[in-house]
């Protein structure tokens, strides 16, 4: 998905992820992925499909009483974990602070590395989505299970066993079988002076910190540059050490908007209708010449390295205070 491959002459639109890069939309749910117990991962976004930039994937399943991954810290991998539809659990350990939230849809949890985490699937149906940078995980992972995703298939164990986790190091997940996930959570949030919902999330000022962003509480920002957009970052160039960003993008009815990116980029819908416009092309779910045909829609923007479009429309942004345009 970089301006290399912004002539490639082939069909935009794919049944399965491409081995290469190449621009490519591809369908929610029909990825390929693999199964873990009761968890189903789709993989829309791959280390071979970014050129290692990065893995995009989501995670269904069922509620359960037990943790869906056994807690565990990554030594390369810096991992987010965006709530799409239902509820988990989150926590995460650094330099012997627990803390622990409970995510829904738009909310948001950054996991460093060398940060202890594990979580837990709490609704009936629930979708996590995450981002782990770099790219490649997701051949670790469907390695490791050796079981390639089949909806006919169903398996009842929930979270794989502590021997077989603790020989997934060669996969750069290194269990932490000592950690004790808190229980204490209070509307949501554990340590009780934590802010959840109840004031504004902000953003670490180093790439090492994990932390928590509730969906609409962290920094926004309004461009005004061809109709409004609403840029609310969840990584920073700061937070990823400048390895990539994240954030949430809500637009109204675009005019063309010539955006050529230098580096690799993906887009996730959440909301609404994104069309992009890409060598005569209309389709959705890529970069190049966008607009949009309805009146909102709002996406999930990742970017490898620094200066994504996110970072570059917020660069000429004004601070905001609401997670929607303004009414005039």
């Amino acid at each position: 998905l970089t301006t290399r491959a912004l002539n490639y002459p082939g069909p935009i639109w794919v049944d399965e992820v491409p081995t290469y890069v190449r621009p490519y939309a591809i369908q929610h749910y029909s990825a390929g992925g693999c199964v873990v117990g009761q968890q189903i991962y789709h993989f829309p976004v791959t280390g071979q499909s970014s050129d290692y930039a990065f893995t995009l994937m989501s995670t269904n399943t069922p509620g359960s009483d037990s943790l869906g991954v056994l807690p565990h810290t990554h030594q390369l991998y810096y991992e987010s974990m965006f709530g799409f539809r239902g509820r988990f659990q989150l926590w995460a350990e650094n330099d012997g602070d627990q803390e622990t939230r409970i995510l829904t849809q738009g909310d948001y949890g950054a996991i460093p590395q060398n940060v202890t985490h594990t979580f837990q699937f709490l609704d009936p149906d629930t979708e996590m989505v995450g981002v782990v940078q770099p790219g490649g995980f997701d051949s670790n992972l469907s390695f490791s299970t050796s079981s390639p995703y089949d909806p006919l298939v169903s398996a009842n164990s929930s979270s794989p066993n502590a021997s077989k986790n603790s020989s997934l190091q060669k996969f750069d997940v290194y269990a932490e079988l000592d950690f004790s996930p808190r229980t204490d959570a209070i509307n949501g949030a554990a340590p009780m002076n934590s802010t959840w919902r109840t004031g504004l999330n902000t953003l670490p000022s180093d790439a090492y910190t994990p932390y928590f962003v509730a969906k609409d509480y962290g920094p926004k920002y309004l461009s005004t540059e061809c109709g409004y957009q609403v840029i609310q970052p969840f990584i920073t160039p700061t937070a990823s050490g400048g390895n990539f960003t994240l954030s949430t993008i809500t637009m109204d009815q675009l005019s063309s908007n010539v955006t050529r990116f230098t580096r690799h980029a993906a887009f996730e819908v959440l909301e609404g209708q994104l069309t992009i416009l890409m060598g005569g092309e209309v389709l959705s779910l890529l970069q190049g010449d966008y607009y949009s045909l309805v009146a909102y829609t709002k996406v999930l923007l990742i970017s490898q390295g620094a200066e994504g479009l996110d970072t570059k429309l917020i660069a000429s942004a004004t601070s905001w205070n609401s997670p929607v345009w303004p009414a005039s």
